[in-house]
C-alpha cells in the first residue's frame, strides 16, 4: 500500500505513470469516503489520463503548467490540492425544469445569483442573505456515521443544504465560479461555488535552515476555523525572529516590534495588481511600508572624545519582496543583481527577511535558493494573497517554496492601492494559449475566471471608497468565463460591470485576437462607462509569423476586429504589442509588419526584439536571428511607431477632453497629470489637492509625441 496524504500532487502523478499496474490505494483520511479524498482521486486519475495521451514535446515534463498546446488546460484536472472547503450559495427550486430556466438567464447574465435567489429561492432561511451558505467542509464522510468522539463539520447546514445535496456538491470537480444543479429531498438546489480555502501550506516545499536553531523562539496557539480567512493554519506555531514579531501582533504576551516592507515591483500590470495584494497582506499583519526619508539613530562609543556620539543611518527594510517579471531576457539576472545588497545584509546578521515572488520565482522554483541561499520565501503569482500563512514557515527559521499550481482564492485583506482613483481588478488568471515564444503559461498557469458576484462586490466596494475608475486585468481576457460551468461571455461581464452605479470609467486588458468578439466592440460601444480604448496585440504582420508563433489568428483576422471597431467607433484609441526578430523572420515577413502599421496607425505599440526564453518551443529553434538583425529592425520599428503615436495625438489640438485628475506633475509641481478617456496622458495647471479623483474639461493647446497639454475650461 501506498499513502499519498503527505506527498505533492505531482508526486502522486507520477507514481501512477510510472507503473500503470501497480494498484495501490489513497488514503488521505482514515476513512476512504472522506470526499477531499474522492476529489483528489478523481482529479490524480484524470490528470494521469490525459497526461498519458498527450504528444511528446518540450515542456510535457512540467505537470502543474503544461506548456503545449493541446494538453490538459482544465483547472479542475491539474489542480489537485488539499482542499478544506467550498463557500456556496444555493437557489431552491421546486422542479428542474424551473431550475434550468433561471440558470440560463443567469449564464446570459441576464440575472446575477444574488438576485435570482432573493426573488426565486424557495428556501427562506438563505433568500434575504443573496443564497448565501456559507463555508462547507470537505472533510465530511457519508457513508461511515460520525462515532461519539467525532462531529459532522457540516452537520449545521443538514437543513439548508441536506446530506444528499452536500454529497453531490462535494464529489463533483468544480471550481471557484461553477454553478451546478444537485436535488434533496427539499427540492432541485442550483449551487455556486464561490470561493475554496486551500491549505497552502501543505502544497509548499519547506527546507529548514542550519542556524535556525540558534533563534529564540517565540510560541503561539491557535486553531484553524473553516471560513475564517485567518493566516494562522498551525497550531502551537513557534515563530522566530523579528518577522516573528509581526505574526504575534495582538496577543498579550509579546513586544510589539515596528516592522517595515519595501517592495519591488517589475513587469505588466498584473504584476502591479499582485504588488498591491502582497502589501495588504503583509499591512494586515503589521508590517507598515518603509517610508522614503526614515533614518534610525544609535549611541556609539568615541575614544577619542571620551564618550558617546549618536550615530544617524537611513533605515533599512526588515522584509525585502521582488515580484519578478521573466517575459525579457536576462531576467534571472536583474533578480540575482537586485537582491545582492540584501543578501548582503543578511550575511552580515541582519534579521532581514528576503521574499522572491512572482514569474521568476514560478519559473526558477528551488534553484533561487540554491543560487542565493539567503532568500527566505519564493512563491508563484498564484500565492499573491496568500503571503501571510507562507511566512509562517520562514517565521519558525525556514525556507519555502511555494510554485503548485492552486486555485486563486478570494482575498482575505484589501490591497493597499497605489491609486485613489484608479484601480485594477482581476477577473481571470493565467492563460491556455500555447504561444511557442511565450512563457506565461508556465509562470501564470491555466486560466481561472473569477466568479462575477466577486467581481461586482470589489467594484462596488471602490465606488464606496471614492474610486472613479477600474480596469478590468486577465492575461487573455477575452477567454474571461471559458472555463466556468456554465461558460460565461466577457462582454456581458463588461455590461453588467459597467452599470454599477457611481462608476465613471471602465478600461480592460489584455485582449487577443483569436478570442476577442465582435461583441466585446459592440459591449464597449454601447456602455457608457466603457473608455473607447482597445488593447489588442498583433505580434506580427506576417501571417507566416503568426503561424509560427502558434497565435491562431492571421493578419486579416486582426484587421477585421479593427475595422469593427473603427466603424463602431471611430475615434477609439487601439494600442498593441509587437515583437520583431522571432526565429525565421525574414525581410519581407518584418515589411508585412509594417504594413500592417501603416494601415492601422497605431495609437502606441509596445514593441520588442524576440528574445528566447526557458520552456518556449521557439527557444530551441536553430533558425535564430543575430541581434544585429533585431536591433536594426526594433529601431525602424520604433521610428514608425512614434511617427504614429504623434499623428494620432495632433488629431486632438483644439479639442475639449474629458480628464480623470490621478496626480501632481512631479515634474512640475504646479501641474496636475490625468488621462483621457482614450488613455492620453494631459497635463494641465491646477492644484492636486482639489482636483485628484475629478473629472475636468481641458481644452487641449498643445500635443506632444505622448501627452497633451492643455487649460480647464468650462466649455
Amino acid at each position: 500500500m501506498i499513502s499519498l496524504f503527505h506527498l505533492p500532487i505531482a508526486g502522486a502523478i507520477c507514481l501512477l505513470l510510472i507503473d500503470k499496474t501497480r494498484a495501490f490505494q489513497f488514503h488521505p483520511w482514515k476513512h476512504p469516503s472522506c470526499v477531499a479524498a474522492q476529489r483528489i482521486h478523481t482529479s490524480v486519475a484524470l490528470l494521469g489520463s490525459s497526461l498519458q495521451n498527450s504528444p511528446s514535446a518540450v515542456g510535457t515534463t512540467n505537470i502543474k503548467y503544461p506548456t503545449l498546446r493541446g494538453s490538459e488546460v482544465d483547472s479542475r484536472k491539474i489542480v489537485s490540492e488539499p482542499l478544506l472547503a467550498l463557500r456556496v450559495g444555493h437557489v431552491l427550486f421546486a422542479s428542474e425544469e424551473l431550475a434550468r430556466q433561471s440558470l440560463d438567464k443567469l449564464t446570459t447574465a441576464e440575472w446575477n445569483f444574488e438576485q435570482m435567489a432573493s426573488v426565486l429561492s424557495n428556501c427562506a432561511e438563505t433568500r434575504e442573505e443573496g443564497g448565501n451558505i456559507g463555508w462547507v467542509n470537505l472533510a465530511e464522510c457519508f457513508d461511515d456515521p460520525p462515532t461519539d468522539d467525532q462531529k459532522n463539520p457540516n452537520q449545521h447546514l443538514d437543513l439548508i443544504l441536506p446530506p444528499s445535496a452536500r454529497r453531490q456538491l462535494l464529489t463533483t470537480p468544480t471550481k471557484p465560479g461553477d454553478v451546478v444543479l444537485v436535488t434533496s429531498e427539499r427540492g432541485v438546489h442550483v449551487v455556486q461555488v464561490m470561493d475554496v480555502m486551500v491549505d497552502v501550506r501543505r502544497l509548499s516545499f519547506v527546507k529548514a535552515r542550519n542556524n535556525s536553531a540558534n533563534k529564540q523562539p517565540l510560541v503561539y496557539s491557535n486553531d484553524m476555523e473553516v471560513g475564517g480567512g485567518s493566516s494562522n493554519a498551525m497550531k502551537g506555531s513557534k515563530l522566530a525572529g523579528v518577522l516573528g514579531g509581526a505574526l504575534l501582533d495582538g496577543s498579550d504576551d509579546k513586544t510589539k516590534v515596528d516592522l517595515t516592507y519595501k517592495i519591488e515591483t517589475m513587469g505588466c500590470q498584473m504584476n502591479s495588481a499582485d504588488s498591491e495584494r502582497i502589501e495588504g497582506q503583509l499591512m494586515s499583519l503589521g508590517i507598515r511600508p518603509l517610508g522614503d526619508e526614515e533614518f534610525l539613530e544609535s549611541v556609539e562609543s568615541s575614544e577619542q572624545d571620551a564618550g558617546k556620539k549618536k550615530k544617524r543611518e537611513k533605515r533599512k527594510p526588515d522584509v525585502i519582496v521582488l515580484n519578478t517579471c521573466s517575459i525579457r531576457d536576462h531576467a534571472e539576472q536583474k533578480v540575482y543583481s537586485y537582491l545582492g545588497p540584501h543578501a548582503k545584509r543578511k550575511r552580515a546578521g541582519e534579521d532581514v527577511t528576503i521574499i522572491v515572488a512572482g514569474c521568476v520565482a514560478q519559473q526558477e522554483g528551488q534553484s533561487l535558493l540554491r543560487r542565493i541561499p539567503e532568500i527566505d520565501l519564493v512563491m508563484g503569482p498564484q500565492y499573491a494573497n496568500r503571503i501571510s500563512d507562507l511566512l509562517e514557515d520562514v517565521a519558525n527559521g525556514n525556507q519555502v517554496v511555494a510554485t503548485e499550481a492552486s486555485h486563486i482564492m478570494e482575498d482575505s485583506t484589501k490591497p493597499r492601492r497605489q491609486s485613489s482613483t484608479c484601480a485594477w481588478v482581476n477577473v481571470i488568471y493565467g492563460c491556455n494559449e500555447r504561444c511557442t515564444y511565450c512563457i506565461v503559461p508556465t509562470t501564470r498557469g491555466v486560466e481561472q475566471s473569477r466568479p462575477v458576484e466577486s467581481i461586482l462586490e470589489e467594484v462596488k466596494e471602490l465606488v464606496d471608497r471614492g474610486y472613479k475608475e477600474v480596469t478590468l486585468l486577465g492575461q487573455n481576457i477575452d477567454a474571461y468565463g471559458r472555463d466556468m460551468i456554465p461558460k460565461r461571455k466577457f462582454s456581458d461581464l463588461l455590461r453588467t460591470v459597467g452599470a454599477v452605479p457611481g462608476l465613471e470609467r471602465l478600461r480592460f486588458v489584455t485582449s487577443h485576437p483569436r478570442y476577442m468578439s465582435l461583441g466585446v466592440v459592440d459591449a464597449v460601444a454601447e456602455t457608457p462607462t466603457a473608455c473607447e480604448y482597445f488593447h489588442v496585440p498583433f505580434q506580427s504582420g506576417s501571417n507566416e509569423i503568426l503561424k509560427a508563433m502558434g497565435r491562431g489568428h492571421t493578419r486579416e483576422k486582426f484587421l477585421s476586429i479593427v475595422h469593427r471597431i473603427r466603424q463602431r467607433l471611430p475615434d477609439a484609441a487601439i494600442t498593441a504589442d509587437v515583437i520583431v526578430g522571432f526565429p525565421g523572420e525574414t525581410e519581407q515577413d518584418f515589411l508585412d509588419t509594417l504594413s500592417l502599421m501603416e494601415e492601422v496607425k497605431f495609437d502606441n505599440v509596445n514593441t520588442a526584439a524576440y528574445s528566447p526564453r526557458p520552456n518556449t518551443p521557439a527557444a530551441t529553434w536553430e533558425n535564430q536571428l543575430s541581434e544585429e538583425v533585431k536591433q536594426d529592425r526594433l529601431q525602424r520599428i520604433n521610428e514608425l511607431n512614434l511617427q504614429h503615436a504623434t499623428e494620432r495625438r495632433a488629431r486632438m489640438m483644439g479639442r475639449v477632453v474629458e480628464v480623470l485628475v490621478e496626480e501632481r506633475n512631479v515634474k512640475v509641481p504646479t501641474q496636475v497629470m490625468g488621462r483621457t478617456r482614450h488613455g492620453y496622458i494631459v497635463y494641465c495647471e491646477g492644484d492636486i489637492d482639489e482636483l485628484r479623483g475629478k473629472l475636468v474639461k481641458v481644452k487641449i493647446s498643445k500635443t506632444q509625441r505622448y501627452y497633451l497639454t492643455g487649460e480647464i475650461t468650462k466649455e
